[in-house]
């Protein structure tokens, strides 16, 4: 793409008056550049892109532990490693891994930031027998890694920021029951190997593919215990009747099961302290113990982090009171919306300029008095709505985003293996033996 040169610096915040002139200046010169052949025209041939093997390492000990040991400190130095203790990739292991596709080893998943890595089914293997996970994970993993490297939600930010988020992974859909992911009580939580090493493998993969590393260019001030890797389940079994799952608002068949990613940056309780929702009252504010949350989200729709969506997972508890007086996502996603405004003079400056064309905010935001009222999100479906956790007593969370960027939730479709049955009996003995209802 040609490059021109503008004769002054161009701000955001300058007044259309200092403006003018530049555009003047520069009118012609754009003009010429998107209708005429340049003089050094240069053609690239565009060329698939492709991955190195992955290289063969030997570790040696006179004990098995002993070589581990040897293999831990190197990966270490060399960045390869989240600081836990590591599985051994060998290559039987990464063999056994590559059975949870069908998809071929030198398959490319997606482009992982900010480094540019090309994560291939086998990269991503190695990576998720490194965090401890089963075969039969593969799908979920490989779901999760395409959603992290779609450039709709934007890998290269999520990773070099100084803000504090770490991606969720959110999974819905029947592989939940199939894989024992923990979707109840704690479902972000210990004690499930699926929840654990799924969040694990993709963490691994922003590490050693993506080559993010601290104060080197993951540049997060204070980090997020998420970033070890977070991994929280869809309960279909207790979200109420009439109510569609996050997955079908999403767009997929309730019969799918799907993986989303979400840069979320902190949880934010929500619960019944003064008993709006108690079965013995029905008041008119349902929903106002929530605007207090949304509405301390207001840093985060401010003008450089406008555009972006919001996460609320209702415990069944919650959801069922809501749903008991009349509320259903829909109705729950227009109420907030309305109500959870900012006032303009705390939005951004006046005018917006670069703000607003990065972030697609509309000029009537810009134009709005002081004391006009902004939404926190673009339109009332960007609050995603989801029921997770156990049936206690009615706590729940709104997962607040990173903004700074152009992050979008975004959500991929599991796709399963020809062998699957089989991969499911790998899994015997790999369940966690509590059973919640």
């Amino acid at each position: 793409m040609p490059i021109i040169a503008l004769p002054v610096a161009t701000t955001a915040g300058k007044p259309a008056e200092d403006l003018l002139p530049v555009a003047k200046q520069v009118r012609q010169t754009v003009i010429d550049a998107l209708t005429k052949e340049p003089k050094n025209k240069v053609v690239t041939e565009a060329k698939p892109v492709q991955a190195k093997s992955a290289a063969l390492l030997k570790f040696v000990g006179n004990t098995q532990a002993e070589a581990a040991e040897k293999m831990e400190k190197y990966f270490l130095a060399n960045r390869w490693s989240d600081g836990l203790p590591m599985v051994p990739p060998t290559p039987e292991a990464v063999e056994a891994m590559l059975k949870g596709t069908d998809l071929p080893r030198d398959h490319v998943v997606g482009i992982v930031d900010p480094k540019h890595g090309i994560a291939t089914v086998e990269k991503i293997a190695i990576n998720a027998v490194m965090a401890g996970a089963r075969p039969a994970y593969m799908p979920v993993i490989i779901a999760a890694v395409e959603a992290l490297a779609d450039k709709t939600f934007d890998l290269y930010g999520v990773q070099v920021t100084t803000g504090l988020n770490a991606p969720l992974v959110i999974v819905s859909g029947p592989i939940i029951d199939a894989l024992n992911i923990n979707y109840s009580f704690s479902t972000i939580g210990p004690g499930w190997r699926a929840n654990s090493t799924i969040g694990r493998a993709t963490r691994f993969a922003l590490i050693n593919l993506g080559q993010a590393w601290p104060g080197i260019n993951d540049m997060k001030d204070l980090g997020n215990p998420a970033k070890f890797g977070i991994v929280m389940a869809e309960n279909d079994r207790q979200t109420p009747p009439g109510w569609q799952t996050m997955r079908e608002r999403e767009g997929f068949s309730k019969e799918a099961s799907t993986v989303s990613v979400y840069a979320a940056q902190s949880f934010r309780q929500i619960h019944d302290s003064q008993k709006y929702l108690a079965a013995s009252k029905k008041p008119e504010p349902i929903v106002d113990p929530m605007i207090a949350r949304l509405m301390s989200t207001s840093l985060n729709a401010t003008a450089e982090q406008w555009g972006e969506e919001i996460v609320i997972a209702f415990s069944p508890t919650m959801a069922e009171n809501l749903k008991r007086f009349g509320y259903d996502p829909e109705k729950i996603q227009k109420e907030l919306y309305e109500k959870g405004r900012i006032p303009r003079d705390i939005f951004g400056p006046r005018p917006l300029g670069t703000f607003a064309v990065t972030s697609g905010i509309p000029k009537w935001i810009d134009d709005l008095p002081d004391d006009g009222l902004v939404p926190v999100v673009p339109k009332p479906e960007d609050i995603k709505i989801m029921v997770a956790g156990g049936k206690g007593g009615g706590v729940s969370y709104l997962i607040d985003r990173w903004g700074f960027g152009n992050s979008r939730y975004v959500t991929k479709e599991i796709k399963l293996p020809k062998n699957w049955d089989s991969l499911l009996k790998d899994l015997k003995g790999w369940e966690t033996p509590i059973t919640v209802k």
